[in-house]
Formats: structure tokens, C-alpha cells, sequence
């Protein structure tokens, strides 16, 4: 089975994420808590982590770690292209409200 961690602090979206992907065969973790990412990445080993635009550290935390730099990473954000930050180092992005056959092809991309 494919995991996900998903790092976003609204709850709601957390949860519907979680229960949307967990239909369609993937296991799950969550956390709003940037400094518990490592381990749960560690004890969890995810195929690809989705990490809010506003949780984006986390991103740059995984891919200066030499043990965690090619976990594929998809960014949501609910900002346009224009103002997201270009420094980012997100596999690729989505933006919110999510088209979920869209997120789906995404992470599948990713994760393969």
C-alpha cells in the first residue's frame, strides 16, 4: 500500500484529505507539527508528502537531508503562480480548492 503524510495545520482539510485518500487505497498520516515531520518520515516512510504552502520549511528540511531528499514533495497553496515562491523546492504544486482527479494524477506521478 502507497503512504502519504500529509503536513497542513487546518485540520478539516487534513481530515477530508485523509479520508479522500484513504479511498482510493493509500494510508495515511497527518500532522500540523513541523518539528514531528522527520520522525514520522522516519517511522512512516512515505511515498510523497503533500505540505501546505504555509508549512513550505518543512520542504526545504526534507530536501537538504541527505536521507530524505528524494521523497517526492507536492505543495498545496492557495495562492495564484505569480505570487508563490520561487525558491521552493516542491516536486510540483497544486493549488487550492483542489480539483481531485487532478491532485490524484499528481500524486500518482509523483509517487510512481
Amino acid at each position: 500500500m502507497k503512504k502519504i503524510l500529509v503536513v497542513n495545520n487546518d485540520l478539516d482539510t487534513m481530515t477530508l484529505l485523509k479520508s479522500w485518500l484513504e479511498k482510493k487505497s493509500y494510508k495515511v498520516k497527518y500532522t500540523g507539527e513541523q518539528d514531528r515531520v522527520p520522525n514520522l518520515v522516519k517511522e512512516f516512510n512515505p511515498g510523497i508528502v503533500l505540505v501546505d504552502v504555509l508549512q513550505k520549511d518543512v520542504i526545504e528540511q526534507l530536501k537538504n537531508d541527505v536521507d530524505t531528499s528524494a521523497i517526492p514533495v507536492l505543495l498545496m497553496t492557495g495562492y495564484t503562480v505569480r505570487q508563490k515562491n520561487p525558491q521552493v523546492l516542491a516536486d510540483d504544486t497544486i493549488e487550492k480548492p483542489f480539483n481531485l482527479n487532478l491532485l490524484e494524477k499528481k500524486i500518482e506521478k509523483l509517487i510512481a
